[in-house]
């Protein structure tokens, strides 16, 4: 790859660098009163004296505040501007998950009346509560605490020893522990059966989501194909840069271009691959998705880039450095701005990298949207010229002897074209896994495929570009030979 190339390069990094400063700083939270788990919403209560009153308690002002946002299932949703109270400042909270009569289904994720026959429940309205002097008592929970009713989460779970409940403690202040541990805010109280017999308040806290990180046989798969990938990709890069009359050729540039941005992101890939999110600063989980998929979408847009020019070849349209350059830098600027927008964009109230997988989250369409899609686009160019290129061949008579050019362009052709063939085979059986995935929704072998396509993907390259280019294959021939390949380079004044 040319230095210039590389400088270029190394330029789109610096600006998805800046970028992330910059948007970091926009994106910071803006400091509130108290956490949202302790407000309420007081819209539409009266003020006295720059107080607020809410449930007859009066709320100092220094505790409201105007909130444009709401939290559910621990994700923040831009809601209309409205004012919100730190009521559990004022005075305790105690959360309870269901109405009157109703407990928490853990199984099914919903309030439901239970169906075992056993006495009624216990009223909510009492609950034992332990004190300051360590004493405990039945009180009545209206006069002491702010009740909240209502889910903080869709899916609660209990906190439990072995198979046994934890017995927990409710104290005077609000809080909830368990021998010195502090039970998390993000609760609610419910009412379960203990030992299939009595019934018994057990908080329950709120279970993220999350995809947990796994490091098994499937991922090391995928890592040690991509390697086969990046090592074939590796051998393409050096081939090209050593042999002389494709060294400063367009299509030589622009392969090895290619197989730079490959390297690079098939590279990202496993590293993300290997890594535990949780062991990676949020910086890093942004900033090295955003790298991979530029890179990614970036190369794809290359072999369009590439495609252009054969079509252009058979009508005798060389291509100038100043016309290569004109052509070339908007599409890097593209795909360097697409990775930033990804990189800082929502789907779903979702950051899109930065979450627990460091990568497209395969529980949604977001892979879909940001890196599939442009994939498409870049094929969807690269199958129109080639019929346009298809159309012109076809139209051309027959001669016996063709001029060199011409039948260098396309062989060309014919080996570029075979590399793309297998490049689409490979992404679509990855876009193919995806779907069966998302609908099933568990990991399934079938990521076994994807694997073994990446190392093929690697293989196809040494196959198309290397064994099936007639250029290539002269020059490795007289290296055979002993022979000097480097007298007669094509100079850079014009891209043949």
């Amino acid at each position: 790859m040319s230095l210039r190339m590389a400088q270029f390069c190394f330029l789109g990094v610096l600006v998805i660098l800046s970028a992330a400063r910059c948007a970091w700083g926009y994106h910071e939270e803006t400091h509130y009163p108290c956490a949202f788990i302790d407000t309420a919403n007081i819209t539409g209560s009266y003020g006295s004296d720059g107080s607020y009153v809410h449930n007859w308690t009066m709320i100092p002002r220094h505790l409201v505040a105007v909130y444009d946002f709401v939290i559910e299932n621990g994700i923040r949703i831009p809601a209309t501007p409205h004012l919100r109270a730190c009521v559990c400042k004022t005075t305790p909270c105690v959360r309870i998950c269901c109405q009157e009569g109703e407990i928490y289904d853990l199984e099914r994720r919903q309030c439901l009346v239970p169906t075992v026959e056993l006495s009624t429940l216990p009223s909510q309205s009492h609950m034992q509560v332990e004190f300051n002097n360590g004493s405990l008592r039945d009180v009545e929970l209206q006069s002491r605490f702010s009740i909240h009713v209502g889910l903080p989460c869709e899916h609660m779970k209990t906190v439990t020893k072995g198979s046994e409940y934890v017995h927990w403690t409710l104290h005077e202040n609000g809080t909830i522990t368990h021998r010195g541990y502090t039970f998390s805010k993000h609760y609610c109280f419910t009412l379960l059966l203990h030992r299939n017999s009595t019934w018994e308040w057990q908080p329950l806290a709120c279970a993220p989501e999350k995809l947990h990180f796994v490091l098994g046989v499937r991922e090391w798969t995928y890592a040690i194909c991509l390697l086969i990938a990046i090592i074939s990709m590796f051998i393409v890069l050096i081939v090209y840069l050593l042999c002389s009359e494709m060294r400063n050729s367009f299509y030589g540039v622009a392969i090895k271009t290619y197989a730079f941005c490959m390297i690079l992101g098939y590279a990202l890939l496993g590293y993300l691959t290997l890594h535990n999110p949780a062991n990676l600063s949020n910086a890093a989980c942004r900033i090295l998705p955003s790298l991979a998929l530029m890179y990614l979408v970036l190369s794809f847009y290359i072999l369009s880039f590439i495609a252009f020019k054969l079509y252009l070849s058979f009508h005798g349209v060389v291509f100038t450095k100043l016309m290569f350059w004109l052509i070339f830098t908007p599409i890097v600027l593209i795909a360097v701005g697409w990775s930033i927008f990804v990189g800082f964009s929502y789907y779903g109230y979702r950051l899109i990298f930065g979450g627990d997988t460091c990568w497209f989250d395969p529980r949604n369409w977001s892979i879909m949207i940001y890196l599939y899609a442009p994939v498409f686009v870049a094929c969807a160019i690269c199958a129109f010229f080639y019929i346009l290129s298809l159309i012109y061949i076809s139209e051309q008579p027959e001669l016996e002897t063709e001029k060199s050019f011409e039948s260098i362009e396309k062989n060309r052709f014919r080996s570029f074209w075979k590399y793309v063939g297998y490049t689409a085979l490979v992404w679509l059986v990855c876009v193919c896994v995806f779907a069966f995935n998302y609908y099933r929704e568990e990991r399934s072998h079938l990521n076994y495929a994807v694997s073994f396509c990446m190392a093929f993907h690697g293989f196809a390259a040494l196959y198309a570009l290397i064994g099936k280019n007639q250029q290539i294959q002269n020059f490795l021939r007289r290296i055979d030979n002993e022979e000097d390949t480097c007298e007669n380079s094509v100079p850079l004044s014009s891209f043949g």
